[in-house]
């Protein structure tokens, strides 16, 4: 909250303008639409027949960082309109014997999307993104509520709080979240992916697959980069998790 505090002040002088109760409720508004919009397009996927690919999913959750939010949760909600006419007809991108995988772990940023891409080039249809560009940026909403700014910082700082990214430790609220997606949007498996060099990520994988194998989901763990020198490799890698599903469907 201090550093909120300091950052207010900066930019107070840096725009010649006050932040009010009034401005900053209508900014948590605005975000809070945003990720509801997201919410949308994230619990359209659990469908059988799954309208939107997990490449275009990403995209636009990675869209969400940069373009102005009143316009993205304009477009999104469009977006998501398209989608829901699509689910009424089954017109979805996967063939429903395709394995549903879940991508939990690091964030994918802008030029990132070499995983779901070879994950759906491969037969197989990624579902849904546990990570910070995915449900974990957000599943949680700021409060509205508060009759003050010192109040309505409280609600930001809260919400924050609660975000819960391998940093933090212990950290039972992101291996809870993985498990009730998987049933949510009933996926397959977990691909749990790590950016290398992030090593809360890397550290936390083994917790992960080690309690997610215990409840027979089975996960494949992969460490790799931005680059496409080793996507011969990640492809063998996961056409064989993939194969490994599809015969844990046909049991």
């Amino acid at each position: 909250k201090a550093e909120y505090l300091k950052f207010i002040d900066v930019l107070e002088q840096l725009t010649d303008k006050s932040i009010s109760i009034d401005n900053l409720r209508h900014g948590i508004e605005i975000v809070n639409n945003k990720r509801k919009a997201m919410m949308r397009l994230a619990e359209l996927r659990s469908v059988n027949s799954v309208p939107i690919s997990g490449l275009d999913a990403l995209l636009a959750n990675q869209v969400s960082f940069f373009d102005d939010p009143i316009r993205f949760t304009d477009s999104l909600n469009k977006i998501c309109d398209e989608l829901e006419e699509r689910t009424k007809t089954k017109k979805g991108v996967n063939d429903e014997k395709m394995p549903r995988i879940i991508i939990s772990g690091c964030p994918m940023a802008v030029p990132n999307w070499k995983i779901p891409w070879v994950v759906e080039t491969s037969n197989a249809v990624v579902v849904g993104e546990e990570s910070c560009v995915g449900e974990r940026s957000m599943r949680w909403f700021t409060s509205e509520a508060g009759n003050s700014v010192e109040t309505l910082l409280d609600n930001i700082v809260e919400r924050y709080f609660k975000i819960d990214c391998a940093v933090f430790t212990p950290n039972p609220s992101r291996l809870q979240h993985v498990k009730e997606m998987v049933g949510k949007y009933k996926a397959n498996g977990v691909i749990h992916y790590n950016l290398q060099f992030c090593q809360p990520y890397q550290i936390e994988s083994r917790l992960i697959k080690n309690e997610l194998e215990k409840e027979n989901i089975p996960v494949l763990i992969l460490d790799t980069d931005y680059s496409m020198g080793d996507v011969g490799q990640i492809r063998t890698r996961i056409e064989a998790f993939i194969e490994l599903l599809k015969n844990n469907n046909r049991k």
